[in-house]
């Protein structure tokens, strides 16, 4: 059985499919690429020969993302998956500075490491199985040491518990348009690799989908706390992108029909929203000149649009209606509940986690009195202009989340299209949902 019902290229193991599914990811990754490198062309400085490096490793880590999206075998996918890492490491090192250097190593050791793990799984699992063609292992069942071996790297690509310690580092250190491609793009790859693998194709066993849920919860709750505790701007962002994208393993693990199209709305919602957060982070380090949020506040008598925008792109993170965060976080809760009773409770406590730390984040950076109110009218008039466009980009994400979430059956019904029959039909070994 296929993923979908369209049409396979194949020779040999060079093999692509697509439906739906991957249409709306591939669709995310490609709004929140060109938004990261609109932001860049406003806003990047450097040598011509680092702005070269930057937009020609940005497009590799945007193809690479959409050849995970829509590679039909395994092979395929971990080449692509590789070829995501070394992208990310070459932008996260884009200032060449002795921090941002270790960031990028961080991130480049660990996730190779991950990866040469997830290398053995997915041998493991080709002995077992004789194939790594998505489609001649639909349906099969597979060990728990091939699946387990596999989630580590999935674990590092998305930067869960215990193996998203590379994050921080780098988006303390790296531009502002990397961590935007980061949490929008780079970081739901794994994510999509547990969807076409573990969900919709092979079934590795109860235990498999139990541990990856209780991972979820468990990340999503201590990334949380952490964020509420956290001194500055990207670190709290962080923070909560580790925690939010334990909602959408939460989501996939669980599965069930509320699980997955929650999890597949989670990844937009967050991508979206959390890629418009770092745009206007970048507006406020630049008229500020600073993240601390010792130094901070009052930004909204500077600039009104942009709080309003950030509130918007806040308040779905936080999964307030009518913004698509809204239906996805509650997608999630529902298929965690449904599946087990703990589980949802912890995915409650963490979605209380997040609206505490994205109100502080709020507050620290647009209300009160803020030290400099110089604002906006204070800077060059050439910077005075990019600011204003990365308000407005900032701006877009909020209408487009707003939209989104006014509409959220238009994806929920694109989705179930081509895939309800086949998530439906996988409940019976993820619970009987």
């Amino acid at each position: 059985m296929s993923l979908t019902n369209s049409s396979v290229l194949t020779a040999s193991w060079f093999k692509f499919a697509g439906g739906r599914i991957e249409t709306l990811s591939a669709l995310v990754f490609g709004v929140v690429g060109l938004m990261a490198i609109l932001y860049s062309i406003a806003r990047l400085r450097g040598r011509a020969g680092q702005l070269v490096e930057f937009y020609v490793f940005s497009l590799v880590l945007l193809l690479s993302a959409i050849g995970v999206v829509f590679a039909h075998d395994l092979l395929l996918l971990f080449v692509f998956w590789e070829l995501a890492t070394v992208a990310v490491w070459r932008l996260i090192v884009y200032f060449r500075q002795g921090e941002s250097v270790n960031a990028g190593t961080w991130a480049f050791y660990i996730n190779f490491a991950a990866a040469t793990v997830m290398l053995v799984g997915l041998v493991l699992l080709q002995f077992e199985t004789g194939s790594w063609d998505l489609d001649m292992l639909s349906g099969r069942e597979i060990t728990l040491l091939p699946a387990l071996l596999i989630l580590v790297g999935i674990l590092a690509k998305s930067a869960t518990l215990p193996l998203y310690i590379w994050l921080p580092r780098a988006y303390r250190q790296a531009p502002i348009s990397v961590c935007a491609l980061l949490s929008g793009v780079a970081e739901n790859l794994g994510f999509i690799l547990f969807l076409k693998l573990f969900v919709l194709t092979v079934r590795a066993g109860e235990a498999f989908y139990i541990i990856s849920a209780i991972l979820a919860v468990v990340s999503s709750l201590i990334a949380g706390g952490v964020a509420l505790n956290a001194r500055t701007i990207r670190e709290t962002l962080a923070y909560s992108t580790v925690s939010q994208l334990g909602f959408v393993l939460l989501g996939f693990g669980v599965a069930g029909y509320y699980g997955l199209i929650g999890g597949l709305l989670y990844i937009t919602a967050h991508a979206i929203a959390k890629a418009g957060l770092f745009f206007a982070t970048g507006v406020v380090e630049d008229v500020s000149g600073t993240g601390e949020f010792n130094n901070l506040g009052g930004f909204a008598r500077i600039s009104p649009a942009l709080a309003a925008a950030t509130a918007v792109l806040a308040l779905s993170i936080m999964g307030i209606p009518p913004t698509l965060g809204f239906f996805a976080k509650v997608g999630v809760v529902i298929g965690a509940v449904q599946k087990n009773f703990l589980l949802g409770v912890g995915a409650i406590v963490a979605a209380l986690f997040t609206m505490l730390y994205i109100s502080r984040l709020y507050a620290r950076i647009f209300l009160g009195t803020g030290k400099d109110e110089t604002g906006i009218e204070g800077t060059s008039t050439a910077a005075g202009h990019s600011i204003n466009f990365g308000t407005g980009l900032v701006v877009v994400m909020a209408l487009l989340t707003v939209v989104l979430g006014l509409m959220w059956f238009v994806p929920v019904r694109f989705l179930q299209g081509d895939a309800m029959i086949r998530l439906l039909s996988l409940s019976s070994f993820l619970g009987g949902m």
